[in-house]
């Protein structure tokens, strides 16, 4: 199902939980000199217009990133990195997506890999691959293909170090058993990559999604007993304020299609744990919907 398309949902609650996550992640592998190789599985288009329709109709934006940079010079600064980039796009009234972010931070000598298989989507993110100044001069390959192919084709990477990104649309449920499929055979291959599995909190699934986190943590610690995983989740309502509303009939006065997000990062990189604490505690405060926000940071164990 090649339905879902971003653009009614950038910069609300779960980029600014996804997009931490993977400025951290990449600003770790920055420390080093050494090359490395990432890769995005489902890319969407690379950068939203935050005047667009879409967006402004969910009104997700205003409720995410635009209100969280209004209490900027409140936020801790395990929060700068992301919003320094952020803000850049958003005095232009834009929004970067993954790839736009990885395009910022990826060093010369390394590679990134970009997968979309939506057709629309896919040719928006190659025009604005080929615009983007943050994609000058470095090695960016972008795939019009499913991204779980992509992935397993092309892994063992010959660069051993690097990271892979996975954030399908979970419209269907064999998305849940297709991620879960999909890590399990990649880490088999590649057990030094950083792996950032975004997933949604839906209430209506939570039985699937908690079986689908429980299992690859499982089959994980099976191949590599000693592996640093940990969950990361954002909530800015309860559980049972959830509703699942067709994206037809959203509007800023319908409740969130998600109370939440989570990410869940295998090979973390060090104090991604505590440093993710100290952030979502206040995206949480400020993002939280009637005093509703929360955070939960687990180191997962067998």
């Amino acid at each position: 199902m090649l339905s879902y398309q971003h653009a009614f949902h950038a910069g609300n609650h779960a980029d600014v939980l996804k997009h931490f996550v993977l400025t951290y992640v990449l600003d770790s592998l920055n420390k080093k000199d050494k090359p490395y190789i990432f890769f995005d599985t489902h890319s969407g288009s690379g950068i939203y217009d935050l005047l667009d329709n879409r967006i402004l109709k969910t009104g997700e934006a205003q409720s995410g990133i635009q209100l969280l940079l209004q209490k900027k010079d409140e936020l801790p600064l395990e929060l700068n990195s992301y919003l320094d980039l952020v803000q850049k796009y958003l005095k232009k009234s834009l929004y970067p997506g993954s790839p736009e972010i990885e395009c910022n931070k990826l060093k010369e000598n390394s590679t990134l890999v970009l997968s979309e298989l939506h057709p629309t989507e896919y040719e928006f993110l190659k025009q604005n691959i080929y615009k983007s100044e943050s994609a000058k001069n470095k090695n960016v390959n972008v795939h019009y293909r499913n991204g779980f192919e992509m992935l397993n084709a092309l892994t063992p990477p010959q660069i051993k170090r690097g990271a892979v990104l996975i954030d399908p649309s979970y419209e269907e449920l064999s998305d849940y058993q297709n991620v879960e499929k999909a890590i399990t055979s990649v880490y088999k291959k590649w057990t030094n990559g950083i792996f950032l599995l975004w997933y949604p909190l839906l209430a209506h699934r939570d039985n699937v999604i908690q079986n689908m986190k429980n299992n690859i943590v499982s089959k994980i610690k099976t191949i590599s007993p000693n592996v640093e995983i940990c969950n990361i989740s954002l909530c800015v309502n309860t559980k049972d304020s959830h509703q699942e509303v067709d994206l037809q009939n959203l509007s800023k006065n319908n409740p969130p299609r998600l109370y939440g997000s989570s990410m869940l990062v295998i090979n973390y990189p060090w104090k991604l744990p505590e440093s993710s604490q100290i952030a979502m505690e206040k995206v949480a405060k400020i993002l939280g919907q009637n005093g509703n926000g929360s955070v939960e940071v687990e180191i997962m164990q067998d």
